[in-house]
């Protein structure tokens, strides 16, 4: 089921990119005006995110979170049927961002609930891999509901999907065997727990929060963009497009549960936290930025292939963020860090979809060359967050310095047994 709300989160980003170039005609949109409307989506995205982390993760069980997430979502989408408004689009978009802000890390916190640290790696791609069917199977079937039934229906189809999910989670969903303990650790009296000028100043924790912001500057904006980057800068057929955006998310699938295996295989032979988690995520990102670059000059398979690593690589970040701050941090201080963060990440798509906005109207009507500079330019932002997980995030550093400064001795308990 958390599979599935991921894969409705991703159904809910991709029907706006989907519907660009018959939305941009229809409504009179400039590349300038989509990307705004593009980043309205995160305008509360981030702080949604964290005021869920700070005041509601860890005080009502997750179960009925997830719940108003999903109908916070539906109830955002079916009103786009109805109107033809650039203002109620805009409304329904800030809403939507509102509601799926918390959406990520809160189902990870949820499927944490159910497993112990050691063996989260591979639960949380499952999770995750909601984000590459939601991409693998949106592609053709919203393109399909657009091109046959109009760009609105798609936003109907969505809103009507989430209450569907809702109704089948309110049977299903539940609280784990670890949703007990989790929720004692959330309890400031009598947990462990470090100062917060020492959990959020470590360079780990630092190197994480720099390394997803770069890392959810290309996810945010992939959903917004990537649809017309092929269409209008890459010069592909619109019934092509849906197709095209599935090949290329199959390749995110094997990518993160092989990735997450591997990672947690190594750290159960004894591999170090630090090359599971940091140079991995590193990684990642510095062969996403290279892969946009040539995907630029490119063609053919290749180019595809190229287009494919640079936007599926960086979700392998949101599987070891996500694992290295669960490691490192106490278990009372763990699920709002981890929420906070991968909410609070997602600022940078709101820069992001504007700013790709503006480098390509500024190329005027040359609109492939206004893609090539916008993609350039991510490129070197994927690059900063690969130079940020290789210099700063040292786990087995950070669990020795949370150990030493931790409020009680208990805090000792957090140190996984892999990395003693």
């Amino acid at each position: 089921m958390l599979f599935l709300f991921q894969t409705l989160n991703f159904f809910d980003k991709l029907v706006f990119g989907l519907s660009a170039v018959p939305m941009m005609k229809e409504l009179s949109l400039s590349p300038k005006d989509f990307g705004l409307i593009g980043s309205s989506f995160f305008l509360l995205f981030s702080l949604s995110g964290m005021a869920v982390g700070l005041f509601v993760v860890g005080r009502f069980p997750v179960k009925w979170i997830l719940i108003l997430l999903a109908a916070i979502w539906s109830a955002s989408q079916i009103p786009i049927f109805f109107s033809s408004s650039v203002v109620v689009l805009v409304i329904c978009r800030i809403i939507l961002g509102a509601g799926e802000g918390p959406g990520l890390p809160t189902a990870l916190h949820a499927c944490y609930n159910w497993f112990p640290q050691d063996k989260r790696s591979v639960p949380s791609a499952v999770v995750l891999q909601g984000i590459s069917v939601g991409l693998l199977a949106g592609g053709p079937f919203l393109t399909f509901i657009i091109v046959n039934y109009g760009w609105r229906t798609g936003f109907l189809v969505c809103g009507l999907l989430g209450i569907a999910w809702m109704l089948a989670w309110v049977m299903i969903g539940s609280e784990g065997p670890y949703a007990a303990a989790n929720a004692r650790n959330t309890t400031p009296v009598g947990a462990a727990s470090v100062p917060a000028r020492t959990l959020w100043g470590d360079p780990t924790v630092i190197g994480v929060i720099i390394m997803s912001t770069m890392s959810y500057w290309i996810v945010g904006m992939s959903a917004t963009w990537l649809p017309p980057f092929l269409q209008l800068g890459l010069g592909y057929k619109q019934t092509d497009v849906g197709w095209i955006i599935s090949v290329i998310y199959l390749f995110q699938s094997p990518l993160l549960l092989s990735g997450s295996w591997i990672t947690q295989y190594l750290q159960r032979r004894g591999w170090s936290l630090r090359a599971c988690l940091g140079n991995a995520s590193g990684l990642a990102l510095l062969a996403a930025g290279c892969a946009l670059l040539l995907s630029i000059v490119t063609s053919g398979a290749l180019q595809l292939a190229c287009v494919a690593i640079a936007f599926a690589a960086p979700s392998l970040t949101t599987i070891f963020g996500p694992v290295a701050l669960g490691a490192v941090a106490p278990a009372a201080q763990r699920g709002r860090l981890i929420v906070v963060i991968y909410s609070g990440n997602a600022a940078s798509a709101l820069i992001s979809n504007a700013l790709t906005g503006w480098i390509v109207g500024e190329a005027g009507p040359d609109v492939t060359l206004g893609y090539a500079h916008a993609m350039t330019f991510t490129a070197g932002i994927l690059i900063i967050g690969a130079i940020a997980a290789f210099a700063l995030i040292f786990p087995e550093r950070t669990i020795a310095r949370f150990a030493r400064t931790a409020n009680e001795p208990s805090s000792a308990a957090v140190i996984p047994a892999a990395s003693r």
